[in-house]
């Protein structure tokens, strides 16, 4: 997981020392979780460079790289901050130096706390998403309770049976 950097990467004159050390020092997981990736116990989520709904993004703290099963992206953690903040090579190790307090550039680049609105973002959306699913959840729960109609009413009962399949349709779809 820990590709080598080519000469064309060392942007501004940064050797692969410092990448090296960034790799050694900052563990994927916490900068996962610093850029508000939630994971798994098993190191596994949803993918933040392609929208899906399984997780196949998979973080391996052994080799402090990340591996994305449906979109193919892959490497260590100067890679995930590069791509995830749409930053040069450079520019993601400063980053990681800042956000991590590494101190291995004299002059610290300024703190970026955009990660924290783009998780609150996430978070606001799982929290509708869990709030829709709840209220579908209730409705069909009362529809089920529909006691049989009286005999003059076939049709009311009709409507709610075909209403009651519609939401069961809407809740495996999901």
């Amino acid at each position: 997981m820990n590709r080598r950097r080519a000469p064309s990467e060392l942007h501004r004159g940064l050797p692969p020392e410092v990448f090296a050390r960034i790799v050694e020092r900052v563990p994927m997981t916490e900068a996962a979780a610093r850029y508000g990736l939630t994971l798994s116990r098993q190191g596994t989520c949803c993918c933040p460079f392609h929208s899906e709904k399984t997780p196949s993004f998979k973080v391996y703290p052994g080799t402090g790289g990340f591996y994305c099963f449906g979109c193919g992206a892959g490497g260590d953690v100067v890679t995930f901050v590069e791509k995830f903040l749409n930053l040069s090579p450079a520019q993601a190790a400063r980053r990681l130096d800042a956000d991590f307090s590494l101190g291995l550039f004299d002059s610290a680049a300024p703190p970026d706390d955009s990660w924290k609105q783009s998780k609150a973002e996430r978070e606001r959306s799982e929290q509708e998403k869990e709030s829709k699913d709840w209220q579908l959840v209730l409705e069909l729960r009362r529809l089920h309770r529909i006691p049989p109609p009286p005999a003059t009413d076939p049709e009311t009962y009709a409507q709610a049976k075909a209403l009651e399949e519609y939401l069961e349709y809407v809740k495996e779809t999901r």
